[in-house]
Parts: C-alpha cells; structure tokens; sequence
C-alpha cells in the first residue's frame, strides 16, 4: 500500500493553482518545494517538506487551512513555514485568538501583511500531492500510512513526536518557532 501512496503522491503533485479538482474526501498529502524553489536550509528543489493527513476532506485541510492567511493558528506547515521566514519577511507572531492562553500562544499566527506575505510564498514556491482514501479505511490506520510516508519521505518541516527522529531538522525548527512563540508570551508582560 506503501507504494500506492507514494505514486499517488508524486503523480498528482501540482501547484496549488493547478489542480482543478481536488478531492474532499480522507487522504494523505504532501507539500514540496517546486523545482525551482528553496526555504533556506530546511529545502532544495523537489524536496518533501510536509507531510500530513485530512482525516474528512483533503480539500478542506489543504486548501482551506494551509493556504488561508487566516489559518495559521490552525497550520503547523505555516507556522513552521513562518517561523522560518520570519526575519526576511519581518514577521510578526502573536496569539492565535489575541489571548495570552498557552494553547493561543502555542497555535500562533503573524500580522495580517506577513500572513499574506506567506500565503503568497507558498502559492509561488510550493507543489502539493495526495493519495486519496477511496476505501474509506479507519482513521488508526490511515495514521499508519501517514507515519509511513513520513518515514519514507523524512520531511525537513516534520515534527510529529512519532516519527521527528528521522528529521534532521526538528531541533532547529523547534527552536526557530519557539522564538515566534516567545515573542507572542512577551506580548502579554
């Protein structure tokens, strides 16, 4: 099934602008670079950066949330993405809601000209590809395959406390969003 996945994943890679009609039904999804593009350290060309999963609608978890400037609360690939970028594009991180809860502060998001900012850099630098649950298998064991593709793949922007150890990278994407989420607690002293 592993296999299954993975072709599904790279024949279906496109820009975000390309796909016509993507799927709202469960799947598997990945986010890479385009051939042209880089983020830094963290990805050269073609390269998987994330891989997720859409428990009920790929469309709704890839198109409505990762490519909303009003969702990075709700994304980690942009918070990640963010964080990463933040210094170039002057980003500014606050809580999610405007709270100084520890869960708006952990979930936090940029300034409305940043979030633009990097919606139109992931619009411009990013491709994205699916395996969509046609079988409608348990939610336990699309998580499996999720894990799977995450090992196989080894995403640069992957923190997942399953499968981190196999990203050389999570300990400095840690530390790069703990400085948005650090200036977002300032905010509230």
């Amino acid at each position: 099934m592993l296999d299954i996945i993975i072709k599904s994943i790279k024949e279906t890679a496109k820009g975000l602008n390309d796909h016509l009609d993507y799927p709202t039904c469960p799947g598997i999804y990945a986010f890479m670079l385009r051939e042209d593009s880089h983020l830094n350290e963290f990805g050269k060309p073609n390269q998987v950066l994330y891989v997720g999963i859409a428990k009920d609608s790929l469309k709704k978890r890839d198109l409505g949330n990762h490519f909303s400037s009003k969702s990075t609360g709700r994304s980690t690939l942009r918070r990640s993405i963010g964080a990463i970028l933040k210094q170039e594009f002057k980003l500014t991180a606050s809580s999610r809601n405007g709270t100084n809860s520890s869960r708006e502060i952990l979930n936090y998001k940029f300034n409305s000209d940043g979030e633009q900012l990097l919606t139109d850099w992931m619009t411009e630098n990013l491709i994205i590809g699916y395996w969509n649950d046609e079988d409608s298998i348990s939610y336990s064991e699309l998580r499996k395959f999720e894990e799977q593709v995450i090992k196989f793949f080894k995403p640069s922007l992957d923190l997942d406390k399953r499968t981190r150890k196999y990203n050389v990278f999570a300990d400095k994407l840690d530390g790069l969003r703990l400085i948005c989420r650090t200036e977002t607690g300032s905010l509230f002293k």
